[in-house]
């Protein structure tokens, strides 16, 4: 019998410590978009490494197809996971505005997240004094060329508008389409083209008067710049015609550049992990260029900012202090996270944290590196753009891209298209809707 008590005592605290220790294990979830560099990079060099060196917080990674309406059904069920995921800064404010996204702003304090991201990528997340989103990859828009079809046309990369036409004018008598673009994968590429065409026509310093405030949208620069879109749409610069534009998928385009259809594609570096196998099936090459200015008011070349997706913290998570932690850890390793990045080909989970060329992985693409040294270069000497889907407001980022295409039909005249754009913005500047707008 006193075996017997000593067998049932020690087999009771046994199962007391066991069951501490389980109830001590705190579970983050993570949904993030589906992609092979999920299974293949993602999950074994952040998941899998942080579950190796944790015992009191795992994090699981779940791939979802369309993330972003998974997402939004499933805060509004009360059933989303603990870090929330968005395609860009300018998602996450309708998410803030229906209370269901937890301020960062501690968890930054804590973990000096201020230091280890670049300063405009911090800045992006800050809505009324609180950090809300951290992102999780940077692009910027470029112009893609096929470098074959170019050699052989005898061809270079356009400076300017000028040299832009002469090129598309040539491509054209050699039924050869001058872009390549299509928006029936997404919808929202349409802002992709206004983006820049705003940026790059108009300039980025009138731009930024315009965000601020201190320029109304529609001034006769804004409204030359949606026009000179709509007349090379109309005149089929963009894949023959609308009707191919609308038709168009990610891999429509990608192809049609790859085979020389199409001789270049205003796109953004997110492309840098998907294009190279087109290049591959039809034994030509790729490369890319700055996209030039097309107005002489535009000043020079510029890149324009973006943070791509963003992570943020649920609010109704029982665990903000496991995501920080969560987060902090990716935050913290450069090598980690280009590790990741070249997984995707660098055309996503760039995350815009510090980084030396020694950094880098060995074997790094000659063309995405010589992008990030750029992009480093010239944004930091203050030629720097505004991507739509990171600075622009909810309600008329979302009128930018969707009516547009009734200015392209003709049933809307761009006058006003860009009053109703003006009319969005004073309106989400009166509801404090705005987003951070990093000062030049």
């Amino acid at each position: 019998m006193k075996h017997l008590k000593l067998f049932l005592t020690v087999a009771l605290l046994l199962f007391a410590i066991t069951s501490v220790g389980a109830q001590d294990v705190t579970t983050v979830v993570w949904w993030t978009e589906s992609g092979d560099e999920v299974d293949d990079f993602l999950i074994p060099l952040l998941a899998d490494a942080f579950n190796a060196e944790h015992d009191d917080v795992q994090l699981e990674i779940i791939a979802q197809e369309s993330l972003n309406d998974v997402n939004r059904t499933a805060l509004q069920a009360g059933a989303a996971p603990d870090i929330i995921q968005t395609p860009g800064a300018a998602f996450i404010a309708e998410f803030v505005d229906a209370g269901q996204i937890l301020p960062m702003t501690s968890l930054a304090d804590q973990y000096g997240w201020k230091d280890k991201l670049l300063p405009w990528a911090y800045n992006s997340g800050v809505l009324a004094g609180e950090l809300y989103s951290i992102p999780i990859t940077y692009e910027s828009m470029v112009l893609f060329y096929n470098k074959t079809l170019f050699a052989d046309m005898g061809w270079a990369p356009p400076t300017s508008q000028a040299e832009i036409d002469a090129i598309a004018a040539e491509a054209i008598a050699n039924d050869i389409f001058p872009f390549t673009y299509g928006n029936a994968s997404w919808q929202p590429s349409n802002e992709h083209l206004m983006g820049i065409y705003l940026n790059n026509y108009a300039g980025v310093e009138n731009v930024y008067l315009a965000l601020t405030g201190q320029k109304p949208w529609t001034d006769t620069e804004f409204a030359e710049a949606a026009d000179l879109l709509a007349t090379q749409l109309v005149d089929g610069w963009f894949s023959g015609d609308l009707s191919n534009y609308y038709a168009n998928t990610g891999d429509d385009i990608r192809y049609e550049l790859a085979s020389g259809e199409a001789a270049m594609m205003q796109s953004g570096t997110w492309n840098f992990g998907s294009i190279g196998q087109f290049f591959e099936e039809q034994g030509t090459e790729w490369d890319w260029a700055p996209l030039p200015p097309f107005h002489e008011q535009a000043g020079e070349y510029n890149y324009e900012l973006a943070t791509g997706s963003t992570i943020s913290v649920n609010a109704n998570t029982e665990n903000p202090d496991a995501v920080g932690k969560v987060i902090d850890y990716w935050l913290s390793d450069p090598a980690r996270v280009l590790a990741i990045a070249a997984g995707a080909g660098f055309g996503e989970y760039v995350v815009p944290i510090h980084f030396t060329v020694d950094d880098f992985p060995a074997g790094t693409d000659e063309r995405v590196a010589r992008f990030f040294a750029d992009f480093a270069a010239v944004t930091g000497a203050g030629r720097a753009g505004y991507t739509t889907w990171t600075f622009w407001p909810a309600d008329a980022n979302v009128q930018l891209w969707t009516d547009i295409e009734r200015v392209w039909s003709g049933e809307l005249s761009t006058e006003d298209y860009l009053a109703d754009h003006e009319a969005l913005w004073e309106q989400a500047r009166d509801e404090g809707k705005t987003l951070p707008i990093p000062a030049r």
